[in-house]
């Protein structure tokens, strides 16, 4: 049924789910699938190196716990372990974002959720590498459209983009599809963004949630779940509590317009979208012109983000703290301009001379933004963001200066193929053979080949 909103007689969830349940390889774009499989190759990346974490090894061990051996279905990533659809996809989503260097877009990071729920999914169902990838595609468009008309930024828009990769991949008949967009709605978290105060790291935690709870969702609405339909439709339900004002981006040019080209940033940092420049910007510095951070006197920033440019004088005790620190990554970068989970090690947030140089980085004016409308983002995707300056005073006099207005990895200065590739091999060098790793690059960038794209995961330990 149909549900009158704001005087007009809808239907976008049924939209939705003819849209996921029509969509074929054959019509995605070939600049749409490769986007695709880079997007795979970059997350997996980024997933695999957040395994040399402690917070990352204690999920690891909650996922065996939950899954001691009665179903062996999937493999646990980093570790080869196999375990429970739910188990495993719980250790990967939350290694998705533990590093904070996956995607960002306007509203959230889906690669951290579609990702790792298309890979696990596909390897338990013995999907083909062409589902696989039509399963990630349509998970960020579902994703991204959901979470646009919701019009803010929070992790809870990830069940639906999990939700849309397992309705592809177990072909789910619509009436299906639409009862468990109903589940995902009645368990999704109306927008909020706790920590940005608490700076807990239970923000990563929550990637994990989303991609585990997915799978019970879609099993629950297998088995007779009902009357949960038209979710996106019922002014009553999720479009009146997250004061949802843009419905409609649901269906806008749907199937027509592939979002996931034009408002998907690829993290060029293991750091926060908001200060992605200033790392990418510290880096360049200490590579060009080859100084030793110890000699620097001082660090100009300008403009810098008003609650992103914070210190502490004696480290870190979060990640995410570490992560959303412009004066930490600036330093860190320079101290470390080969990114990795170094970055975030508890001997380097807590590393003297980082600190030092970090309390050296000083801001000549602030970007301001409305957060909640997340407007500095929209601009960021936009390209009408300001042009940023980084200035190093070394204690001799000398001055180097570097300016950009974004990071490889924007929409419009997008990693190339070789790019993405040479990221794979940085990020994965401590965790993986070099076979492995040339294995899962050679696997990704040729998965429309494989009739059981299952193998994947083999090379992610």
């Amino acid at each position: 049924m149909g549900f009158n909103y704001h005087g007009i007689t809808t239907d976008m969830t049924k939209q939705l789910c003819h849209f996921v349940k029509e969509l074929k390889f054959e019509d995605i774009p070939p600049m749409v699938i490769e986007r695709a499989k880079m997007n795979i190759m970059h997350t997996v990346g980024v997933s695999l190196c957040s395994a040399q974490l402690q917070q990352v090894k204690d999920a690891i061990q909650i996922s065996q716990e939950m899954s001691p051996g009665a179903s062996q279905e999937a493999t646990q990533w980093a570790t080869g372990k196999k375990m429970s659809w739910e188990a495993a996809a719980f250790t990967a989503g939350s290694m998705g974002d533990m590093l904070d260097w996956e995607d960002c877009s306007v509203t959230g990071h889906p690669s951290a959720g579609v990702i790792p729920t298309a890979v696990i999914a596909a390897e338990v169902l013995k999907k083909s590498g062409k589902d696989l990838l039509t399963a990630v595609v349509a998970g960020y468009e579902v994703y991204q459209r959901v979470a646009l008309a919701g019009n803010s930024n929070i992790v809870s828009y990830n069940i639906f983009g999990c939700l849309a990769v397992l309705m592809k991949l177990m072909d789910l008949p619509e009436e299906k599809m639409n009862q468990a967009f109903g589940i995902g709605t009645a368990c999704a978290i109306i927008p909020t963004s706790p920590h940005e105060t608490t700076m807990s790291d239970s923000l990563n935690y929550l990637y994990g949630y989303k991609a585990e709870n997915t799978v019970t969702m879609i099993k629950t609405a297998l088995n007779g779940i009902e009357n949960m339909e038209d979710a996106f439709d019922d002014p009553t339900a999720y479009l009146y509590h997250t004061k949802m004002i843009q419905p409609q981006w649901i269906t806008k040019e749907l199937g027509e317009s592939w979002l996931m080209m034009t408002m998907i940033l690829i993290k060029h940092w293991p750091a926060n979208v908001f200060v992605q420049t200033y790392a990418e910007l510290a880096a360049r510095l200490v590579t060009k012109y080859r100084f030793n951070p110890d000699d620097v006197a001082e660090i100009i920033i300008s403009p810098s983000v008003e609650f992103r440019h914070w210190y502490s004088e004696t480290g870190y005790e979060s990640v995410t703290q570490a992560q959303f620190s412009i004066p930490y990554c600036t330093a860190c970068a320079m101290y470390h301009p080969e990114p990795g989970a170094l970055w975030y090690q508890p001997e380097t947030m807590k590393d003297q001379k980082i600190i030092d140089l970090m309390m050296k980085v000083k801001a000549d004016g602030f970007v301001k933004f409305d957060f909640f409308k997340a407007r500095f983002i929209q601009d960021l995707i936009n390209g009408t963001h300001p042009e940023k300056f980084m200035t190093v005073r070394m204690k001799d006099g000398t001055e180097y200066v570097e300016s950009a207005f974004t990071h490889p990895g924007h929409p419009n200065y997008m990693l190339t193929r070789d790019e993405f590739k040479d990221m794979f091999r940085l990020t994965t060098k401590n965790v993986l053979s070099p076979e492995k790793t040339e294995g899962a690059i050679d696997c990704i960038c040729n998965l429309e080949k494989y009739e059981d794209a299952s193998i994947l995961p083999s090379f992610f330990y």
